[in-house]
Formats: structure tokens, C-alpha cells, sequence
């Protein structure tokens, strides 16, 4: 059974106007505690841990996409606590559907709808227990997008929201902060306007800071498809496994999009990187 999370949100480009509406549905698992308060955390958000976590991230990528998983993935991995694990891809390209323990990283056409990259998690008694990224090649086709720096950047900063990590700063035309989690209308910190000289492509210190604030508190129980002897192929036990839970979808908290000009955007349980203006 799954129960999911309502938000509507709206924003003027080029505005301050945010409109919010949230629906609250049902958590189960046991062990909930909030996060510390970290102020990049995303509402406290994350996955339960009784000790380390290793977290399967599956490949549904094209050949463009998928040299940049393993990069992207081993930087999270150097947060205190958690380490991705890359694993064959388990869904389609097209759904990108979550797969229960894991976090699916997918690419395709998804239309122009305003988004760069879109990262949805699920919760279950408050914890994530899944979760999806969907990479845009939409805008990823054309010149001003597709390059190293913009990827990298994008698949980086999606990647860390599954983590319950919030953006750094929600300015496209503030000085770079040398964070993929900051939005920015250079990446590579290299074309002399006002985004500085940083390159935002990689995580930095603060952001393993953030998280080790978010995964401070070791919790009474943890999936066991997020045990290191899972992928180590020495075991679990078969009660770790929780499959028919009820689980809920969760958007993004805020309107952090780099928007296109004159696209007005509602967003829908997810939380969402905006293609920015050139």
C-alpha cells in the first residue's frame, strides 16, 4: 500500500511568490527520531542506520550518463557513515520506478518541462527507503547544456538529495560555493561573471558536514538491503526485509528551481533541479 505526499507549488520567474499546499500521509517503520538540526537538511529526512549504511544506486543510464554514476557516487561515499554501492539498474528508463532499499538513477527525453534533474525519495515511519533520479536529456541534448561540468553537476546534486541533503544555496547568481548542491549559472566557475571562480561539480566539506549532523543519531532499525553484508554477499536476515509497508512520496520542500525563461512551474512530489537561464 502506498500513501503519498500532495504539494503544489508555484513560482513567478524572475519573483518572490510561492504558493505551498501539503498533505500528510502515514509512517510505520520504527526507530524514528529527528535528524539534527543541520540547516541544510532536507526536513530531517533520512535513511535509518543501526551502524553503516550501503546503499545500492542503480545504473539505468545511456552511454553518455552512466561514466558519471561511479564518480558521482563514491564522492557521498566519503560522508561519515554511508557508502553507495553501484548496482545493475533494476527499472526502466522510461518509469524510472523505485525499487525498494535502493535509489534508481535513470536518463531520458522526459519533455520540457523546466527540470534538469528530478529526484524523488519515499518514506516509510519518516525514514527514506527508496528513491529516484531522472536526468532530462531534453535540455542535456542541447549545446548549453550538454557538458561535463552542467552533468556532473546535476547528476551530483540529485544524487545528495536521496540522502535527505538540501540545497546549499538556491541562487543561480550568487558566487559559486565549490558545492554541486548550489545553484549556479556556471558550474565551472570559469566565465568571469558573478558566479565567481568555484567549480560546483563535486561535493564539498560542509555538505559531509551537513550529513554528519543529518546521520548523527544511530536508530533501533535499519533495511537490511542497507547493510554492508548485503552487497557483501555474507547475508541478512530475513526479517530485515520490509516489503509491504506503506510508504510516502515526498516532493521537495520549496521552490528551488533554476526555471527557464518565462516557464512557469507546479511541481508534484519531487524534488527537482530547474534548467537555468543562459
Amino acid at each position: 500500500m502506498f500513501k503519498s505526499v500532495v504539494r503544489k507549488k508555484a513560482q513567478r520567474c524572475g519573483g518572490r511568490s510561492i504558493a505551498f499546499m501539503a498533505a500528510a500521509g502515514v509512517a510505520v517503520l520504527s526507530g524514528a527520531s529527528p535528524a539534527a538540526a543541520v540547516t541544510q537538511s532536507w526536513n530531517g529526512y533520512h535513511w535509518a542506520r543501526t551502524g553503516p549504511l550501503s546503499i545500492g544506486i542503480g545504473n539505468n543510464l545511456d552511454a553518455k550518463w552512466s561514466p558519471l554514476l561511479a564518480p558521482a557516487a563514491n564522492a557521498w561515499s566519503a560522508a561519515p557513515a554511508i557508502d553507495f554501492v553501484t548496482i545493475a539498474g533494476r527499472t526502466s528508463p522510461a518509469t524510472c520506478a523505485p525499487v525498494f532499499g535502493t535509489v534508481q538513477v535513470c536518463n531520458g527525453n522526459y519533455g520540457a518541462n523546466g527540470w534538469l534533474g528530478y529526484a524523488n525519495v519515499w518514506l516509510s515511519g519518516g525514514f527514506i527507503v527508496q528513491g529516484t533520479v531522472r536526468l532530462n536529456d531534453y535540455y542535456f541534448s542541447t549545446a548549453t547544456y550538454n557538458t561535463a561540468a552542467w552533468r556532473q553537476m546535476t547528476i551530483c546534486q540529485e544524487i545528495g538529495h536521496t540522502l535527505g541533503l538540501a540545497h546549499a544555496d538556491v541562487s543561480k547568481t550568487n558566487l559559486n560555493l565549490g558545492t554541486c548542491m548550489d545553484y549556479t549559472n556556471d558550474p565551472t566557475g570559469t566565465r568571469g561573471g558573478a558566479n565567481g571562480t568555484l567549480a560546483n561539480v563535486a561535493p564539498s566539506a560542509n555538505d559531509f558536514a551537513a550529513l554528519a549532523g543529518i546521520y548523527a543519531t544511530v536508530n533501533t532499525t535499519q533495511l537490511g538491503a542497507t547493510k554492508p553484508q548485503y552487497y557483501a554477499g555474507s547475508g541478512y536476515e530475513v526479517g530485515d526485509i520490509e516489503l509491504d509497508i506503506p510508504l510516502t512520496a515526498v516532493p521537495e520542500p520549496t521552490v528551488w528551481m533554476m526555471m527557464l525563461v518565462g516557464f512557469g512551474a507546479v511541481g508534484l512530489s519531487t524534488r527537482r533541479h530547474r534548467a537555468a537561464t543562459a
